[in-house]
Formats: structure tokens, C-alpha cells, sequence
């Protein structure tokens, strides 16, 4: 892929920068939203991306959200169905089947984490919906990082997100 000029790229370092991002993005959208995440906690951090995503469908825009069927296993039915009825769509990507998780085929997965809004701002890198300020261990703090994008790259971001999304809608 070239190279693609005339962007505004700003990293988020950890949960403390991305999520207050993410959640002002979404209630500013207005048209539509994608978001791609591989674990949709049910924590503090879950509930106020879950209640952004509601408010920005109560304001109109089509909400789609893709989670991954492994990662987020358990995602609680009553955090999906609070999400349906504000009005967002919610699909799992390979959905858990049967009692062997490991069998030949099922360890594809969805491990993106994207999102688009309006076709105006994208998010694109390695943080999940989940609280992350607790360190993994005693002295290691949890580092992980995500880039808000402005621009022409959001075309491909927003591609992505559509293309998958729509192979997924077709499975389902």
C-alpha cells in the first residue's frame, strides 16, 4: 500500500488517553459507527464505551459492533441485549461452538481493534474495551498504545471495517 499524505495522527498511550478519546468521538457521531474489539469487558471502562455507543444511536447514527467470539466468550447477554435495544447491532465473529475451543478452524480470530466515526476519525491499534490501569504484575505497569487518525487513511480504515463487518453479516 503507498503511502497516504495529509493526515493528523496522535498516539494514546494506554487506557487513561484512548478511552476519554474514543468516548468523546462516539458522542460526536452523528451518521455512523464501527467498532471492532477482540474483549468487551463488563467493568467500569465496558459500561461508559457501552453508554457512548447507546447515546450515539439515540442521536440517529448506525452503530455496528463486531466482537470476537473467543475473546469476548463472555460477554454478558444482558450488556448485548442493553446494547440492541438502545438500537446498536452487535455481531460475534466466529462465535464459540461445541465443547473444544481448539478444534481445526476455530483459532481464527478477530483480534482487531478499530473504530470509525462518521468517516471523520478512526482509531486503530492494540487496546481492548477493558479497564487496563491495573499493572500485570507488581512494578509492570500495562503498556499498550492506539492511534486517532484524521484524514485520508480513514478511507482504508473504514473499508476495513465495512468489508469485514459485511463477511460476517453474510456468515451470520
Amino acid at each position: 500500500m503507498k503511502p497516504i499524505d495529509g493526515n493528523r495522527l496522535t498516539l494514546l498511550a494506554n487506557g487513561a488517553q484512548f478511552f476519554p478519546a474514543l468516548i468523546a468521538a462516539l458522542d460526536a457521531a452523528r451518521h455512523e459507527v464501527f467498532l471492532e474489539t477482540y474483549l468487551f469487558a463488563n467493568d467500569a471502562t465496558g459500561a461508559a464505551v457501552a453508554a457512548a455507543l447507546a447515546r450515539s444511536a439515540a442521536r440517529g447514527a448506525r452503530v455496528q459492533v463486531l466482537i470476537d467470539g473467543f475473546g469476548a466468550r463472555d460477554f454478558p447477554a444482558s450488556l448485548h441485549d442493553r446494547l440492541v435495544q438502545a438500537g446498536v447491532e452487535v455481531l460475534v465473529f466466529r462465535p464459540l461452538r461445541g465443547w473444544w475451543p481448539f478444534a481445526r478452524g476455530r483459532l481464527r480470530r478477530m483480534h482487531r481493534k478499530l473504530a470509525c466515526i462518521d468517516a471523520r476519525v478512526a482509531f486503530v491499534g492494540g487496546i481492548n474495551i477493558i479497564d487496563d490501569v491495573e499493572p500485570r504484575s507488581e512494578g509492570s505497569p500495562r503498556l499498550d498504545y492506539a492511534v486517532r487518525i484524521e484524514g485520508p487513511l480513514i478511507t482504508p480504515v473504514r473499508a476495513a471495517v465495512t468489508g469485514l463487518w459485511a463477511r460476517v453479516h453474510r456468515v451470520r
